[in-house]
């Protein structure tokens, strides 16, 4: 079998394997023989180029960010559907509009078909010769956005169909299941960012996202239930509709009723009301439409809707309770999120005694106080929130909320101070050796400037501490060192008891892989990694480069120094008998501070010339004895340093260090400076074969510094593709730029300075 040949089998076995295991909910095959299949089309592809296609699976996301999104026309208009309110209209209204209809369409029998109202984003997909040609926006029903490549990542929707009209346009709704939209705002709220309100929030945001990568990291899924254009051979009903759609792979309604009255539309409304909260999605409503299809045209439309066609809107349900106490808890991530301890109220099939306040700012915003009175709703949201405050129960004696006291402003698992990013309504908790941070201690050992290890993501990280196998970061080395790292990754669910997604053998091999790799990385990389108190990137190099390995750190003489130096700063400073202070001291008392002062400077002039002679000092410009030297690291950052290796944590440390095995060393040599020594670099864009974190540790390792921001201590600017501002701060200020042959040659030829560099022409 030729290349061409295997490569098409491929194709269409995996995308049979897609429909089974996402439409069907029924694999066929097992995760490692479907990973097994997906492998070696990769390779095949790798191998021959010219076999790839964009409807390959292989091709799910998308490759460079978009710059914009381009208008396209409707071939038919995507219009809205009026709607019937339950609290406004009710069933009297269901009827009459039905009514309605009949009116129009005299003589003929008809049927409706009900079906949930997703509450989801409006999309258009058209398939040309069974290939995804283009998805859309609705926009507004003539035009919309093209949205093609991200509608790709979604992995429910198949690229390709197999025996489809020659153009098939479907259309239907782009929705974030309720418990990925629970993660997803974990997940913005640990980095800083303000979570979106609701599902369909989410959804519309995510599809507005112009790099497709990160589209892919959201869990968007899709339904689809109509048409655009309507090929020849399509049913004439719309349950045959939706059987016909789903024979090509669409997901599809999973709940329709098919009504031949008014009194039945009522009846199924009602059903499914009453099972909507199993769906695992939000559902705003349900959705009326006349089945049979060739009646809708005779029916007609008004400007902006059919007429044959009606969106009845549930009554969000609500409930009025007693607010008895805000209790904050701490997520794997370090966010505090107010929590609502409620009267226990009943509310959509359940008893509610505890709802969520999102944020210190909803709080503020929506006035709600301890004692009040408050309205709970259950519409759009994973939880049950607080709706508003019934202002006219409220105790005159309830005082405001405020976030920060009601704390005594410390983290309530770890008792550390809190912060608030000005920016944004989030306060978190910054320590990361705080019990309840799980997750975000893994995520951080996994950084690129830390340990590297790829396909550790945030939904891996939180997965391996919600199924127990992580409580420290180390215990990923403890299941590498006993060999039971992979197949616990590759059996890991990753997505829900409903709708599994493994992690896979693939993964778990390369993941296994970076972590067995990740034990002969540097000492600077595990200091990094380790999340010591005030130890960043940069302190985690300079402490490696006057240190042999952790346990030198741990105990470490310079850092002593550092201190020491200090405390003497200040003696001589107290003890200086000519001072204002002690100008009128007695005979015997000045004397003594004399002997105090000079032995004083005595030691201080003798650890720092130990600290300049061990090249973790360096001359100062500053004329004065006190501060005639510069430390590689300060009193706070040394204090911290040592005082977390006595500690019971850092004790643990270094025993599980030893236990496992883990020995970094340091890979500079404090002897020998390097020839890029005293040199600062920064680095901005996308180099063309060296990453970023590779590209530093060479400076480092030939003695140069790497800092994050420019300024005009900066000596060269490392730029690569799409490199930003700092690129324009560098120009500005006159520092000299160099491509990545610029850097390689300098490290190369033992740091002789070339000339300002010209960029690569493709870079402008």
């Amino acid at each position: 079998m030729s290349p061409a040949q295997r490569t098409s089998q491929l194709r269409t076995e995996i995308l049979e394997h897609d429909r089974r295991y996402y439409i069907d909910a029924a694999p066929s095959i097992s995760d490692r023989d479907y990973d097994a299949l997906f492998r070696e089309l990769r390779e095949l592809e790798e191998a021959h180029p010219e076999l790839l296609t964009p409807d390959s699976p292989t091709q799910r996301v998308g490759g460079k960010p978009l710059e914009g999104f381009r208008q396209v026309a409707h071939s038919v208009p995507m219009l809205s559907l009026d709607n019937l309110y339950a609290d406004k209209d009710g069933p009297a209204a269901v009827a009459k509009w039905i009514q309605s209809v009949e009116k129009l369409l005299p003589g003929e029998t008809l049927e409706w078909l009900l079906e949930p109202k997703v509450d989801g984003v409006a999309v258009s997909l058209r398939y040309e010769d069974g290939g995804l040609a283009l998805g859309a926006t609705r926009g507004d029903g003539d035009h919309g956005d093209d949205i093609t490549q991200n509608l790709r990542t979604i992995r429910s929707l198949p690229l390709r169909l197999h025996g489809a009209p020659p153009v098939l346009e479907v259309r239907g709704e782009v929705y974030m299941p309720l418990e990925g939209f629970g993660r997803f705002c974990e997940s913005l709220q640990a980095a800083g960012e303000p979570p979106f309100a609701n599902p369909r929030n989410a959804a519309a945001g995510s599809l507005k996202l112009l790099d497709p990568r990160e589209v892919a990291k959201r869990p968007l899924e899709i339904v689809l239930y109509g048409l655009g254009e309507t090929p020849e051979g399509a049913p004439d009903t719309q349950d045959g509709l939706l059987q016909w759609l789903a024979t090509f792979g669409f997901r599809t309604p999973r709940f329709f009723r098919l009504c031949h009255s008014a009194a039945e539309v009522v009846d199924a409304i009602l059903a499914l009301d009453a099972v909507r909260d199993s769906f695992g999605f939000e559902t705003d409503g349900a959705v009326i439409k006349l089945n049979t299809i060739g009646l809708r045209a005779r029916a007609g439309f008004t400007a902006r809707a059919p007429r044959w066609a009606r969106a009845y809107k549930f009554v969000p349900e609500q409930a009025e309770t007693v607010l008895r106490g805000i209790t904050v808890q701490v997520g794997r991530t370090g966010a505090l999120t107010p929590v609502a301890e409620l009267e226990p109220v009943h509310l959509r099939g359940s008893t509610i005694s505890r709802a969520t306040l999102h944020n210190a700012d909803e709080i503020r915003e929506k006035d709600i106080r301890i004692g009040d009175a408050v309205i709970i709703q259950k519409a759009g949201e994973v939880i049950p929130a607080v709706l508003n405050v019934v202002l006219s129960k409220r105790n005159p004696l309830a005082e405001p909320f405020d976030f920060a006291n009601h704390l005594g402003g410390k983290c309530p698992a770890c008792g550390g101070d809190i912060v608030k990013n000005p920016d944004f309504a989030v306060w978190l908790c910054p320590n990361l050796h705080c019990p309840a941070q799980r997750t975000r201690r893994l995520e951080y050992m996994a950084k690129r400037t830390a340990l590297d290890l790829e396909g550790l993501g945030g939904i891996v990280a939180d997965k391996l501490v919600e199924s127990g196998l992580v409580k420290h970061p180390l215990d990923l080395f403890a299941l590498e060192q006993n060999q039971t790292l992979s197949p616990q990754l590759a059996s890991l669910n990753l997505g829900t008891t409903e709708d599994p997604r493994v992690f896979g053998p693939k993964n778990a091999q390369k993941l296994s892989a970076a972590v067995q790799r990740a034990r002969t990385l540097p000492l600077a990389r595990w200091l990094h990694a380790l999340a010591i108190p005030e130890v960043g990137e940069t302190i985690a190099h300079a402490l490696a480069a006057s240190h042999q390995d952790i346990p030198q750190v741990a105990t470490s003489e310079l850092l002593k120094n550092v201190l020491r130096r200090e405390e003497l700063r200040k003696l001589v400073e107290d003890s200086n008998p000519k001072s204002r202070r002690h100008k009128e001291a007695p005979p015997q008392e000045a004397e003594r501070l004399l002997e105090t002062h000079t032995a004083a400077r005595q030691e201080l002039r003798s650890i720092e010339e130990s600290l300049l002679s061990s090249g973790f000092a360096k001359k100062s410009k500053r004329k004065t004895d006190e501060e005639g030297i510069v430390c590689t690291v300060g009193p706070n950052v040394a204090g911290a340093v040592l005082a977390y290796f006595t500690s019971d944590a850092g004790t643990e440390l270094l025993r599980r260090l030893k236990q496992l095995g883990i020995h970094p060393v340091s890979a500079a040599n404090p002897t020998s400076p390097g020839h890029l020594s005293g040199k600062t670099f920064v680095l901005t864009g996308t180099l063309p074969t060296l990453k970023r974190p590779e590209a530093a540790e060479r400076i480092r390792l030939a003695g140069g510094s790497v800092t994050s921001s420019v300024s005009r201590k900066t000596d060269y600017v490392v730029a690569g593709a799409e490199a930003g501002s700092k690129l324009e701060e560098a120009t500005q200020l006159g520092i000299p730029i160099l491509d990545e042959a610029g850097l390689l040659a300098m490290l190369e030829a033992g740091g002789s300075q070339p000339g300002r560099q010209t960029l690569q022409g493709e870079l402008f």
